[in-house]
């Protein structure tokens, strides 16, 4: 039987990792879930492909290397609340069962979650990315339970980004950009929105591609 790892046993991974100045790897390793908050990670860590069968929880922590989340299966909610990410925040084809929230964070250099599929919301209000925010092909679907239906929103209200691309992101709530400031372009072609796009207050230096951008209804 594959071993499970919870929270413990990552934290020995990290320290063993500084120490060895490596990687904290966990790529394709099953684990309980993740609970680490107000701890600064020195190494690059990765859980590529991993299978995480609760919450991935990481509040106000500081990552001075890359963070990898690319191919992994979350099946609780995933949390970066207030953290900050020196390096890369890699979340390609990430699959997160009840939502994804990085209120507040700052990436110091890319956010890539390309054709990631996210169940519930995807919360970024007061992010900040210095670098690009790849957003292409994401789909943020809408989340049942027995309570009801969680609606597939997408908040990115007043956040301060680079550039965004969106293209060919399918979004079954709303979309809330409000009082964002994007300093370089954001790319919305092909863009699917099912509910409201939101935009009041929003600031677009650069660029603004919109062609077969679909949306039920908008706010300026």
């Amino acid at each position: 039987m594959e071993e499970i790892l919870g929270t413990k046993e990552i934290e020995r991974e990290i320290i063993a990792a500084k120490i060895a100045k490596r990687m904290a790897n966990f790529a394709n390793k099953v684990i309980q879930e993740i609970n680490i908050s107000e701890t600064e990670i020195d190494t690059p860590i990765s859980f590529e492909g991993a299978k995480i069968l609760g919450r991935v929880y990481f509040s106000k922590t500081t990552f001075n290397e890359d963070v990898i989340f690319r191919s992994a299966i979350v099946n609780h909610t995933f949390y970066l609340g207030e953290s900050t990410i020196r390096g890369n925040l890699e979340c390609q084809k990430i699959k997160v069962r009840e939502g994804m929230n990085l209120v507040g964070a700052r990436i110091e250099k890319n956010a890539n979650l390309e054709e990631a599929v996210i169940k519930g919301f995807l919360g970024m209000n007061r992010t900040e990315i210095i670098g690009e925010t790849n957003l292409k092909r994401i789909a943020v679907l809408n989340l049942e339970d027995p309570v009801g239906i969680i609606e597939g929103d997408v908040y990115l209200q007043k956040a301060n980004v680079r550039d965004i691309n969106m293209e060919g992101a399918i979004i079954e709530g709303s979309l809330d950009m409000q009082g964002i400031t994007i300093f370089g372009s954001l790319n919305m072609t092909n863009t699917k929105i099912n509910d409201i796009l939101l935009l009041k207050g929003g600031i677009i230096r650069g660029g603004l591609k919109i062609e077969g951008l679909k949306y039920k209804e908008r706010i300026a």
